[in-house]
């Protein structure tokens, strides 16, 4: 038989570590790595030191447990599932499977979009905290294997199978991400629209490359 107040302390134990990583997450992407303390954490989160003490002695492994947070919010998280004008904007866009050009082009923007999410910039410092921390290297890594497969996933959905079908599909989603990836990090300091990006018209002829041979999609 279960006992209730064994139940209700697990609740209150997991509730008190969500409210502390949400809390780090936050400080990482507002005040970046090196200014992300134990203290400023135990005060946006709203806990005691002994509670943040108890769940995490150190800042290493609250950083640790924090990628795995941050994990399952962006694997959580849909593509299109935004609330900045700019992906709503893109979401109610989203043309049919048959207008393989326009799909194509319109999943480009998606992808893009999807990394201007603020998750994005909070999973860099992380990797900026990994370059010199193995253990935290370790689980960065896994993290990010999980995320880039998740999102080659979700791709497939938004580039239709006129595209998805092509055997040279993944060689393309590889290429196309990885370059998307490394634009993004320059948002970190050219406070640029996103919108206005001169490679989308790039990564754009690099997707429609793949439908000289494409097959027609049955519209229903």
């Amino acid at each position: 038989m279960t006992d209730p107040d064994r139940v209700g302390q697990a609740d209150r134990t997991a509730r008190s570590q969500e409210l502390i990583l949400d809390a780090t997450i936050e400080c990482l992407l507002a005040e970046g790595y090196a200014a992300t303390t134990t203290m400023k954490v135990q005060a946006k989160a709203g806990v005691t030191r002994g509670r943040l003490l108890h769940h995490f002695p150190s800042k290493r492994e609250l950083l640790t447990a924090a990628v795995t947070r941050l994990g399952e919010q962006r694997l959580n998280r849909n593509l299109e599932d935004r609330t900045d004008d700019f992906s709503l904007s893109l979401a109610e866009k989203r043309p049919p499977a048959a207008e393989v050009e326009k799909r194509s082009d319109w999943a480009v923007m998606i992808l893009w979009a999807g990394l201007m999410h603020s998750s994005f910039f909070t999973a860099l410092e992380l990797w900026i905290a990994s370059r010199t921390d193995d253990a935290l290297a370790d689980k960065v890594r896994a993290h990010e294997k999980n995320v880039f497969e998740r999102v080659r996933e979700n791709a497939r959905e938004l580039f239709g199978p006129a595209i998805a079908s092509q055997a040279g599909y993944d060689h393309m989603f590889s290429v196309l991400f990885s370059s998307m990836r490394g634009m993004a990090v320059t948002y970190t300091f050219s406070h640029l629209d996103p919108q206005t990006e001169p490679m989308i018209t790039t990564w754009q002829q690099i997707a429609r490359s793949l439908l000289t041979d494409a097959p027609a999609v049955d519209p229903r």
